[in-house]
């Protein structure tokens, strides 16, 4: 079977960027890599069945890379858009859009602004936290996530972070007293428990703490054990390596098998769809379509199925529900105007027309609130 590659350079005023899509006969994938200066940002695949004809190969792979160049030059386009935009949530959104592509530097300047705008917003903060360390500007990491923290002292998922750029740092000690932290606010919490014990190795490795260091062991077991009953996938082949070299005080092996095995293992419901499509929302403005907003909500339907407890999914269900009410509004008062073209005198239509306009200001306060 042929190998077809499709390459493109994207440009912005933000920087060259590089994307190449290939479909790989040995894994049969069709691979996206999307490049800056050289350095991998990105990669995405898709599978693709062995018995497709070429002609079919080329158009899967030809329309999975103008899929990805797609989503990268809108998204970089948005970004130009709205750089003189005073709005603090969607400049967010944008950055976590960054985020999710690799375009940590992005995601920076977005987040950044961000804060500007809005000073008191933790969860802000923390995204901007989660960046710095992508890039290794740690000690930033370690002041933003500090001052969230103090705005937001009960917020897990602070604490973890703040733990992750220490341990990058190899302060170990730090690194542990904010895993426990996250812990004591939140017990169920996998990704602090695996943290703890990926610092208690790195301690046993640095000699950093004596204290931290006696029965190295037992300690690392037990809090990888209680991440891996939270989240299964973390008990995975790197689990298995990592715990041998842990055996035999090889701590650097084990450390950095168990790094590899975070990465593998964390949980990753994937929700870039709830982002990709605010980002739609406020792209296309008066352009948007029901159609769209029903596939959204009907996904968020199944979701709910499948995580019952999870408040989020309900909070981004309610917004779906305010855009489409905003979209049948419109529709409505669209309708009541050309009953009264028809007839002027339809003093019906026109009650009815007062009555929607008066539901109309107050789903557009709400509307502006949720997206603003």
């Amino acid at each position: 079977m042929a190998e077809f590659v499709f390459n493109d350079v994207i440009r912005s005023k933000s920087g060259e960027y590089f994307l190449r899509t290939a479909n790989s006969i040995y894994q049969h994938r069709v691979i996206s890599s999307f490049f800056r200066n050289g350095t991998l940002l990105d990669s995405q695949n898709r599978e693709y069945d062995t018995n497709l004809s070429e002609e079919t190969l080329l158009d899967l792979t030809r329309g999975f890379h103008e899929e990805k160049k797609s989503e990268v030059k809108s998204l970089l386009d948005l970004s130009e858009k709205l750089k003189q935009a005073k709005q603090p949530e969607t400049k967010n959104l944008l950055g976590l859009a960054f985020m999710r592509k690799g375009m940590f530097n992005e995601a920076i300047d977005e987040f950044e602004d961000a804060i500007v705008l809005d000073p008191e917003n933790s969860i802000i903060y923390n995204n901007l936290g989660n960046a710095y360390i992508e890039v290794e500007r740690l000690e930033e990491a370690i002041d933003v996530l500090e001052k969230a923290i103090l705005l937001s002292p009960d917020f897990a998922d602070l604490h973890n972070n703040l733990g992750r750029a220490y341990l990058k740092m190899s302060q170990c000690k730090n690194a542990v007293g904010a895993f426990e932290k996250a812990i004591s606010i939140n017990t169920y919490y996998p990704d602090a428990y695996y943290n703890l014990a990926l610092a208690y190795i790195l301690n046993a490795h640095t000699r950093e703490d004596f204290a931290l260091s006696v029965d190295c062991y037992t300690k690392v077991m037990e809090y990888m054990e209680k991440a891996a009953r939270i989240n299964p996938n973390f008990k995975n082949e790197y689990f298995e390596r990592g715990e041998e070299f842990l055996r035999r005080n090889e701590y650097l092996s084990a450390y950095q098998e168990f790094e590899k095995g975070y990465g593998s293992g964390a949980q990753t419901n994937d929700m870039s769809f709830i982002l990709d499509f605010y980002l739609r929302v406020i792209h296309s403005g008066k352009k948007l379509r029901s159609s769209m907003i029903w596939r959204h909500i009907r996904r968020l339907e199944a979701l709910l199925k499948k995580y019952p407890n999870y408040a989020d999914l309900y909070n981004h269900l309610g917004v779906a529900y305010v855009i489409m009410s905003k979209i049948v509004n419109n529709k409505a008062i669209q309708l009541f105007d050309q009953a009264m073209k028809i007839n002027p005198n339809f003093e019906k239509a026109k009650r009815n027309k007062r009555l929607a306009e008066y539901d109309h200001k107050g789903i557009q306060l709400l509307f502006d609130a949720i997206l603003k």
